[in-house]
């Protein structure tokens, strides 16, 4: 089905599925977004976090309208009121202060993840309260989305853009081939205000972000994220995260206290300004244990979906933040997948064919990074091997072109033949 009457259906609202529901509209491709978040619980989580935009920035150019280019920086930035370009990241030894080095990359910016989707979500039709519960084919040929409320849509195509635990994966691969990998890598991850002294002792080193190493194995990362008036300090929102690999896990922190009590004790052994900072993380902080996961995409083309349903972003690579790619490579996705499904809407391509040279492009240029990223965020808590880090060498560039040139082919499992 082609031209009007072809319909692309973008399960989950976030960086990915918005960006792609941009650029088709830019297209004139019809894309409805679903979301299974309800409008208010989607706009107040309690819980915020930055991203680090750097070589994906072109994608979302290209994908929105001309008129939204020059209010992207003001729209998206932690901080709108920085207007320094920046080409690298400094890194610091956590126990001394001392900086070890600066990671190079193409314009960093932080990024708010929440002010992302705002900006992305203008002008796009996105539909709320809409919980997956069943991926099918009808008897036309269309792919059918039902969800938990009971209604359901059919387009031409279905993308699963809904993060890393997507409820889509599991009808395309399975659900065993679905599961996460756990790296056994625990993260405490905070955004919160601090005293106007502990605030400008935070931007110092660097203004926007900063990471540190301690020789005893943690990893803290550090970074303003909302600026609403540049003038009241107080009032800034920084996020804070603390990652070690192994014990304690989740379970091992019966609740709140004992999980802020670990975070203060850890800080006494780390040089300004991480120890102030966590001499005043605040006793009303709510924060859990996060597990750094990955999932590697595989051959899907035995699926009874194949050509009709396709994974991108988390939902395709969850990778650790570590080396900061996975939105970068996200917003790839996306910009791709417009190219190749506006193809399949004018007739040029059928849409499994276009479905089949996104994935052709995205599976390898993945399957190189996650490996990298995996390797980085296991060297970066062990002092020992922090300097031969793939960011030591690579920074935060894309990691494909470095593969290329080494003539290195990377490795695609298949999904077992469905019986």
């Amino acid at each position: 089905m082609t031209g009007a009457g072809f319909e692309v259906l973008v399960i989950g609202a976030g960086s990915t599925g918005l960006l792609l529901a941009q650029g088709l509209k830019q297209q004139g491709v019809k894309a409805v977004v679903y979301e299974r978040e309800d409008p208010t619980t989607y706009q107040d989580r309690p819980r915020e976090w930055g991203m680090t935009l750097h070589w994906g920035a072109s994608y979302i150019s290209k994908c929105i309208p001309p008129e939204m280019r020059p209010k992207l920086n003001e729209g998206i930035c932690c901080d709108p009121f920085y207007g320094s370009k920046d080409l690298s990241l400094p890194h610091y030894n956590a126990q001394t202060g001392e900086k070890l080095f600066d990671m190079p990359g193409e314009e960093p910016r932080r990024i708010s993840r929440r002010k992302l989707r705002n900006f992305l979500s203008q002008g796009v039709d996105v539909q709320y309260g809409k919980k997956l519960h069943e991926v099918a084919l009808d008897d036309n040929g269309k792919v059918k989305a039902t969800f938990e409320d009971g209604t359901h849509a059919t387009g031409s195509v279905l993308i699963g853009c809904d993060s890393a635990n997507s409820a889509v994966r599991p009808f395309l691969v399975g659900e065993e081939a679905a599961q996460l990998e756990d790296l056994d890598i625990q993260m405490f991850n905070v955004s919160s205000s601090f005293p106007r002294d502990v605030a400008l002792l935070q931007r110092t080193g660097h203004p926007i972000f900063k990471n540190a190493y301690h020789p005893l194995g943690y990893m803290w990362w550090q970074s303003v994220m909302d600026v609403k008036d540049p003038d009241e300090p107080q009032t800034w929102l920084f996020q804070n995260i603390l990652s070690w690999v192994g014990a304690p896990r989740a379970e091992d922190f019966p609740d709140q206290a004992s999980r802020l009590e670990f975070w203060k004790e850890k800080a006494k052994s780390f040089a300004d300004p991480w120890k102030t900072v966590g001499e005043n993380l605040g006793d009303d902080l709510k924060f859990g244990v996060d597990r750094t996961t990955v999932w590697r995409p595989i051959d899907w083309s035995n699926s009874k979906f194949a050509g009709k349903v396709t994974l991108a972003g988390d939902a395709a690579h969850a990778m650790p933040a570590h080396r900061g790619q996975g939105l970068n490579n996200a917003l790839e996705d996306a910009a791709k997948l417009v190219d190749e499904l506006a193809a399949a809407s004018r007739g040029d391509k059928t849409p499994a064919e276009a479905l089949q040279a996104y994935e052709e492009e995205m599976r390898p240029r993945v399957l190189a990074e996650i490996p990298i990223s995996i390797a980085q965020a296991q060297m970066v808590h062990s002092y020992d091997t922090l300097m031969n880090a793939p960011f030591f060498v690579h920074g935060m560039h894309k990691y494909r072109s470095d593969l290329a040139k080494q003539g290195k082919e990377v490795e695609i499992a298949t999904q077992p033949k469905e019986d």
